[in-house]
């Protein structure tokens, strides 16, 4: 009725003060309903509350306008993508819909302003209590938001570089290669170089601490024998880049080359967690600035 009208319905104000009425009536039935644990829904309902208001709103623009051009069931139909777009804070989605209710998209640029009005004035107001506010707030994209995060944060801003670090030589042994590791406290990956300076393997500290155990064996163990594939990240990497070679080659830390495999540092997980929750914080701050 509201979109296409009927024969019933008069033309004048009284048709605009039955469709009010309706949508009052309307409104208080589901929320009646709804309230009490009846067995409703709230999606229906809103696009019937929406396009008797946008109806209603549609025949007094006729009546105070005098404009015949007016098409009532337009407002009708706009009226229901605002109002559930608006308080669903599903704007995109209820304007697709309305569209293809509608069979065209001629009515695609008064719903984005409607949509971008409502969304706005009921930007504190939801349809669904357990709906929060932004992606970052949501379990589900959590991780999706944490590697996006990461993605805009290079190596060279977060990792160590220039720090001394120990280095092993491909035919150093095992007595040597504990004796150089317990020099350090904060290295997890220890590089073994060639004899030009690059890095031609790893030796995580876990594989140490199993030959520090073994320490039967570490007289004729050397460094070759034990290392594995090198895996490092460049400078001008960025965190999620790094973030994923290091779950896939299990390391905690990583060696942070130049063009050269020579090593100018060390990237450590506890680094990339520091820069994660300071980036989160910022996005934070930024969400509840008045400014914003």
């Amino acid at each position: 009725m509201a979109i296409s009208g009927a024969s019933f319905l008069s033309p004048g104000w009284n048709s605009v003060a039955l469709l009010l009425l309706l949508s009052f009536v309307k409104l208080l039935a589901s929320s009646l309903t709804i309230g009490s644990g009846g067995s409703a829904g709230d999606f229906a309902p809103s696009l019937a509350v929406g396009g008797l208001l946008g109806g209603a709103f549609g025949r007094a623009a006729q009546l105070l306008l005098h404009d015949p051009r007016l098409d009532a069931g337009a407002f009708a139909l706009v009226g229901m993508g605002a109002f559930y777009g608006g308080i669903a804070h599903t704007p995109l989605a209820a304007l697709v819909l309305v569209c293809e209710m509608a069979g065209n998209y001629d009515l695609l640029v008064p719903l984005m302003l409607a949509q971008g009005i409502a969304f706005v004035a009921l930007r504190k107001r939801s349809l669904y209590e357990a709906q929060v506010p932004t992606q970052r707030d949501s379990p589900v994209h959590r991780e999706a938001l944490m590697l996006d995060l990461l993605k805009g944060l290079l190596v060279r801003d977060v990792a160590s570089l220039g720090r001394p670090y120990v280095s092993l030589t491909p035919a150093i042994r095992g007595d040597a290669m504990l004796s150089l590791v317990r020099e350090t406290t904060w290295q997890d990956v220890f590089p073994v170089l060639d004899a030009a300076g690059a890095m031609i393997g790893l030796i995580s500290a876990e594989t140490m601490h199993v030959m520090a155990v073994e320490q039967r064996d570490a007289d004729w163990i050397v460094a070759a024998d034990i290392m594995q594939t090198p895996v490092s990240i460049r400078a001008t990497d960025n965190l999620r880049t790094a973030t994923q070679r290091m779950i896939e080659s299990e390391l905690r830390e990583l060696p942070v080359v130049d063009e050269n495999q020579h090593i100018i540092g060390f990237l450590d997980e506890t680094e990339i967690t520091q820069a994660y929750l300071g980036a989160t914080g910022r996005a934070g701050e930024e969400a509840v600035s008045p400014n914003r």
